[in-house]
């Protein structure tokens, strides 16, 4: 009979070897579109694709978490969207305040108060989604699946299905560089997995993550306000959907009903192919960060070979096929 340490030292091996296969698949995918277009490896397309990933990565690292507890937010890609819209609709507004009216005064201050605004409304938008996953007690991917519909039809009214443009009002965070090489999101997105590794690693909040994915109700008698944590990590994920639509809008210039809707399936597919459990307790930063950056270069791996682009979903939805079929496996021999 095994001991419970032999059982956590297999888990803990388990995990390791997954993310050595996640590198293995990297490099070989590299070196696959490096024979087929050299281009693939140089330093400018290698700080195009983290730029691309930039958002998808701030987007997965509040999926990831909110996963690790057991809870799941199909709504991400039109939380994006949604959000993206209102800022650049109060940017857009707020700048053509003519000269001279009451509001005239608020125009030196549009961008902060769009920045404001997007992480209030993210905020909000995550509550509202873990309130309701929380009083209803239905299944997370049902209510927020249904959330999904709610913000896109609001952002389809809001547009009027035309967009919102920024005429280079808000460029910085999407396209500005620090001393003219590094893209402004790139640190941005290295910074926002890096706290999500002190959170799940080093913090009570994070071990109480862990806990209520692992055994909600053991967790709940051992003395964690499950309510309380379940509705933080929901919030978590609507304030890092605001900060991921500030710089996706920021990169486009302009706010779509739809700009961010693809991000839904593209963090799901990252958290998972990363080696996170669809029924929670398992999973790291590190998981999300190998799962993001390996779909990242699949996306850029297919340009680099010319290969037809509608061919980007069929992918990436086979891989999702195939990561919870080997993760299902894994956990029955468990």
């Amino acid at each position: 009979m095994e001991t419970p340490r032999a059982v956590s030292r297999g888990k803990k091996v388990s995990r390791i070897t997954q993310s050595y296969v996640l590198i293995g698949l990297i490099v070989a995918l590299s070196v696959v579109a490096t024979i087929v277009n050299p281009r693939f490896i140089s330093i400018n397309n290698i700080i195009n694709v983290f730029q691309q990933i930039a958002v998808l990565g701030i987007v997965a690292s509040g999926v990831g978490m909110l996963l690790v507890a057991g809870e799941i937010d199909i709504s991400v890609g039109t939380q994006v969207s949604l959000i993206g819209v209102v800022l650049a609709f109060i940017i857009q507004t707020v700048t053509h305040i003519p000269a001279g009216s009451p509001g005239a005064w608020l125009t030196p201050f549009a961008i902060p108060l769009a920045v404001l605004a997007a992480f209030v409304l993210g905020a909000l938008l995550g509550a509202i989604n873990g309130i309701t996953v929380i009083k209803s007690r239905a299944a997370s991917f049902i209510i927020t699946l249904g959330f999904s519909t709610v913000y896109s039809g609001i952002s389809l009214i809001a547009t009027g299905g035309g967009a919102y443009v920024l005429l280079g009002k808000f460029s910085t965070l999407g396209r500005g560089k620090i001393l003219n090489i590094l893209p402004v999101a790139i640190p941005i997105f290295i910074g926002v997995i890096l706290i999500s590794f002190v959170i799940l690693k080093y913090t009570k909040y994070g071990r109480f993550l862990y806990a209520i994915g692992g055994n909600r109700k053991a967790a709940f008698v051992s003395g964690i306000n499950t309510v309380r944590v379940t509705l933080t990590a929901f919030i978590v994920v609507g304030i890092l959907d605001a900060l991921a639509a500030l710089i996706l809008i920021s990169q486009i210039g302009s706010a779509l009903a739809n700009s961010g809707d693809t991000y839904s399936l593209d963090a799901l597919a990252a958290v998972i192919v990363g080696g996170m459990s669809l029924t929670g307790g398992r999973g790291t930063a590190l998981s999300i960060f190998l799962g993001v950056v390996l779909i990242g270069l699949i996306s850029n791996s297919l340009v680099i070979m010319q290969v037809n682009p509608f061919l980007r979903n069929v992918v990436i939805g086979a891989i999702i096929i195939v990561a919870v079929t080997a993760a299902q496996y894994s956990a029955e021999r468990e």
